[in-house]
């Protein structure tokens, strides 16, 4: 918890430091009806901008793998029982000779 609770302390120290930066080397600063937002809000809106979009690629990116892995699962699914329905009477031929030269266990009664 409390790495936890250093790690925003020194993210919102790091935003207001370059909300500061940015507004006094690039005079950069967000007007909302005809009303000028401080720097740290400024800040604070375009990382909030910035973490919504990367929360929108997250996801973008992990549905197309998502569906990527499912398309190879099936194709491989597909291979797998068109392999099996192409050579089931080899398999059954085989599981056959298996069965029939297989050591059977001595019944003993007594």
């Amino acid at each position: 918890m409390k790495n936890f609770v250093l790690a925003v302390l020194i993210g919102v120290l790091i935003t207001y430091s370059f909300g500061l930066v940015a507004h006094e080397w690039f005079d950069f600063s967000i007007r909302l009806d005809d009303h000028m937002l401080g720097p740290f809000e400024s800040i604070v809106g375009i990382t909030v901008v910035g973490v919504v979009m990367a929360i929108v690629g997250v996801v973008v990116a992990i549905s197309v793998f998502g569906a990527l892995a499912i398309g190879i699962v099936a194709a491989l699914a597909a291979l797998v029982v068109a392999g099996l329905s192409v050579f089931w009477p080899m398999i059954l031929v085989v599981a056959f000779i298996i069965w029939l030269v297989k050591d059977k266990k001595p019944s003993t009664h007594y």
